[in-house]
Parts: C-alpha cells; structure tokens; sequence
C-alpha cells in the first residue's frame, strides 16, 4: 500500500473537507466548503478559485457570492505587493484556521485547563445531580445527559462572566467555529480510485 500525507480541515463541531483544490486531476467543485478550504492557505481571488477548480469566472463569481451572502467568507485586504491588479478582490475563511502546529500547541494548553476543570466536575458531581434531581425536567422524564449541553453552556458562561472581560469571545459564526487543519494519511490508490470514479 502507497501511503500519503495529505492536508484537510475540518470545522469544529462540524464536516472534513479536503483542503487543497490543486491536484493532477482537479476535484470536481462540489461543495461551498471546499471553496473555503481553498481559501485556508492563503486569500484568492475569483480568478485564481476558478484556475484552481477548473472552472469558468462566471460559474466561480456564483459561488462566491453565495458564499458571501451566507457568511461563510469574507473580502479581505492584502498587501499591494501581492495584488496584480489593484481593483482585484481577495477573499478568505470568515471564521480561524488554526493550523497544525497552533492546534498541537492550544490543545496542550487547553487539555491542562481542562484536567482542572474535569476534577471540579467531578468533586461538585453529586451537587448537579441533586440540583437536577428538584427540577421539574426531572419529574418529566429528561435526564442529565438531557440537560448537559445546558448546563455546559451554563458553566462556560459562568466562568467567562467571572474572568471580568479577560475574554470576550466573538459571536458564534452559524457555520462553525474555526478550521481546525489535520495532516491525515489516505491510501494512495484509494484517492486515485474515487478520482476515477467520479470522473467515470
């Protein structure tokens, strides 16, 4: 087996998409996500899209419009150095990518935040379950895990409250709350099969 290494993103909370759109034989554009995916490396414009899917100008204008209409990119700035045409637009990711080696290093820091936290839980347990126990959620039917999602959301707002504007996090984007980019390792032969096969 010929095995590769192969960059994608995922969002938090939500779908995988291959992340680069340049291959031998192009992915076909199937989806809004991968036009974001392309956009995580670094800002295109509608010119550079269409030449990285194989498509017309037109048919890309579309779809970034649609994509901006639904808050899934945005216009962005860059450098006069890097624009070939100074009425050009450049569009990116409306939510983080966080790269690899920024997701290993804000894992590591979050998983001690969370280790801390795992035993508060745990020691305040039984307080939860006795809270839970009075409620009229209770007496209906619904349980804990019902509730959690909640009383997750509960907590972390709890805690934000008390960190008195340490952290005023942004709005909860609808599609997701950031690219988090994965190197994963995809069998070869298996790529070129279901390459072959969608263009069968």
């Amino acid at each position: 087996m010929t095995a590769v290494n192969t960059k994608q993103l995922r969002w938090v909370k939500q779908v995988a998409v291959p992340v680069r759109p340049e291959s031998p034989r192009p992915i076909p554009f199937s989806s809004r996500d991968r036009l974001v995916a392309a956009l995580a490396d670094r800002p295109r414009t509608v010119a550079q899209l269409a030449q990285a899917f194989s498509l017309s100008q037109p048919t890309m204008l579309e779809q970034v419009r649609r994509a901006l209409a639904e808050g899934l990119i945005v216009e962005v700035e860059v450098a006069p150095e890097e624009r070939r045409f100074a009425a050009e637009r450049y569009y990116a990711p409306a939510v983080p990518v966080i790269r690899a080696p920024d997701a290993e290093v804000l894992e590591s820091a979050c998983r001690a935040v969370s280790d801390e936290v795992a035993q508060v839980l745990r020691q305040n347990w039984g307080d939860l379950l006795a809270a839970f126990a009075i409620t009229h959620l209770a007496r209906e039917g619904w349980t804990v895990d019902d509730l959690w999602p909640y009383m997750d959301e509960t907590i972390r707002r709890l805690v934000r409250d008390q960190l008195g504007g340490a952290v005023s996090p942004a709005a909860t984007p609808q599609h997701g709350l950031a690219w988090v980019e994965e190197i994963v390792e995809l069998d070869a032969d298996l790529v070129r099969h279901d390459l072959e096969e969608e263009y069968a």
